[in-house]
């Protein structure tokens, strides 16, 4: 199609094609999660399970500041694991559901820093809502939020928080669904880890490694089960109307 022109024309116009190709792929390729609308939830079903995982000792962080407070070491809270194997701070969710119930809570989350640790070490939180973060320490803390994405981080924001009993609130940090790391730059063994979601079937597992999804519309899902050392898992599950899905999983 190109035989009546000059080459240098020719070049031109294939240069500006390729130029239209990589232009539009990031487009195509971005995706939206999809829309979710609550309401009420008629013949619903209910997923419930327990998340295991093999014995194994919980680490432990070296203090590197503020001894005095903080002690000399602290537990990195990364395998909490009972007795029967239960797994605590495990992330039980629903993948791409679009309605069913509205959130049974609009309290805003709060993560404190006490005792140099981050308390909830694992939370869910409602996308849009607004984070508060405390400081119950004598001491200087900051709050660090990182959007992940495997091992790529995204500033989010960093909030400092000088003098106990200060608490900050912000939207900002809450605006987009996705896996957020907290971190305290003043204390680098400090960690916490927040999924935020756009719907309410997403759940922490508790320190007998149960967990509950309620009041949920029959159909065909896929679960996926989060914990911030083991790794994720994604599995099918099918809800029935007024029935119980149960799905156990070992790490």
């Amino acid at each position: 199609m190109y035989r009546n022109l000059s080459p240098r024309i020719t070049r031109s116009i294939l240069t500006a094609l390729v130029a239209l190709c990589f232009c539009a792929a990031p487009a195509s390729a971005a995706k939206k999660a999809p829309k979710y609308t609550a309401g009420a939830v008629t013949n619903g079903g209910s997923i419930k399970g327990t998340i295991k995982a093999s014995p194994k000792q919980d680490e432990t962080v070296k203090v590197s500041k503020d001894n005095s407070h903080c002690g000399d070491s602290l537990p990195a809270e990364k395998y909490i694991i009972g007795g029967d194997g239960g797994l605590k701070n495990t992330v039980v969710k629903i993948e791409g559901i679009t309605e069913g119930k509205d959130f049974a809570s609009k309290d805003d989350p709060v993560i404190t820093n006490k005792d140099c640790k981050f308390a909830p070490h694992v939370t869910v939180a409602r996308k849009g809502a607004l984070m508060k973060v405390r400081n119950d320490d004598p001491l200087l803390h900051n709050s660090h939020f990182y959007l992940t994405d495997g091992k790529k981080k995204k500033n989010v924001i960093n909030l400092a928080l000088p003098k106990k009993g200060l608490e900050i609130s912000k939207k900002k940090i809450l605006r987009k669904g996705g896996l957020l790391s907290l971190q305290c730059d003043a204390h680098d063994f400090m960690q916490a880890w927040v999924w935020v979601v756009n719907h309410p079937y997403a759940v922490v597992t508790g320190s007998d490694g149960g967990f509950e999804l309620s009041d949920v519309p029959a159909g065909s899902y896929k679960l996926t089960i989060w914990h911030e050392a083991l790794g994720e898992k994604t599995v099918d599950v099918t809800v029935e109307a007024g029935k119980t899905a149960t799905v156990d999983h070992t790490f």
